[in-house]
């Protein structure tokens, strides 16, 4: 079929075929987006004189919490990166600063990091040695966030996030490169954080990204420590507390978890009625 001739009633049915094949909400949007995004392109190049898709609705569908790890997959992570910084430490011996010991402490410091902070990896890898303050009972990061007005916030670091950082800092070579994460190139990039991570996953048989790091921190706080949502959303450098509510929504297991609960509460009251 020429793309002249492509009409909405077209695409309306291509979305309603979607429907009929029992694919998921975002699945059938992300190819509504894409014949958007064609259409438009094959207007813009005279294929065609409208765009079909245009006026096509996606399906409205409630957005549900996005998936953290569980306290069990966060140990194995923390667990596999002192495990590797013990054995680069133990292998260095009598050098108590070799290259393997420094790589191993600086992966240790960032998986703290954005464990305890939930930094996006962008922040992570801006953050410079000024923007690190520990005291002996507390310390903070100062960050610059995303966005155009590149938000200022400060994050207090956690215990852990401090000894990891500490340790870090004390085998640290001197650099005229003052970005607080390096690798042997220069400063270290989201790429490479990603991959440092992956690898840590991978050996503890985690699936972990950046991304995933800190939608565990927000989890926990709102879900797990009863934090408030205006502190969290502080906390992550949200512009907007809307941004953070998403983290509120049912997560899978919350909704498999209310089916058992209505489930045995049915057994008990058949049970009881038996007596």
């Amino acid at each position: 079929m020429p793309l002249a001739e492509v009409t909405t009633f077209d695409v309306q049915r291509y979305r309603d075929h979607l429907i009929d094949a029992g694919h998921k909400p975002s699945t059938i949007n992300r190819r509504l987006a894409a014949l958007r995004a064609f259409f438009a392109w094959a207007a813009e190049q005279d294929h065609t004189a409208i765009n079909p898709a245009a006026g096509i609705k996606s399906i409205q569908h409630k957005r549900r919490a996005p998936k953290g790890l569980s306290k069990q997959q966060v140990y194995l992570l923390q667990r596999q990166a002192a495990a590797r910084r013990q054995l680069a430490e133990a292998l260095a011996g009598q050098q108590t600063v070799t290259p393997a010991v420094v790589l191993a402490r600086r992966d240790e410091a960032i998986l703290a990091v954005l464990i305890y902070t939930g930094l996006r990896v962008g922040e992570l890898v801006n953050l410079r040695l000024r923007d690190v303050e520990i005291n002996a009972r507390s310390g903070k990061v100062c960050v610059y966030g995303k966005g155009r007005g590149k938000k200022y916030r400060e994050v207090p670091l956690h215990v852990e996030a401090r000894k990891a950082l500490e340790a870090y800092l004390d085998v640290r070579p001197g650099n005229e490169d003052e970005y607080l994460f390096f690798s042997q190139r220069g400063p270290l990039k989201e790429r490479g954080v990603q991959f440092r991570l992956q690898q840590i996953g991978e050996e503890a048989k985690v699936e972990v990204t950046p991304h995933k790091l800190r939608h565990t921190f927000a989890s926990q706080l709102l879900r797990e420590a009863g934090v408030d949502l205006v502190t969290t959303s502080t906390l992550l450098g949200h512009e907007s507390v809307n941004t953070t509510a998403i983290y509120t929504q049912p997560t899978e297991a919350d909704l498999e978890a209310a089916v058992v609960l209505q489930r045995d509460f049915v057994i008990l009251r058949s049970e009881a009625t038996l007596y």
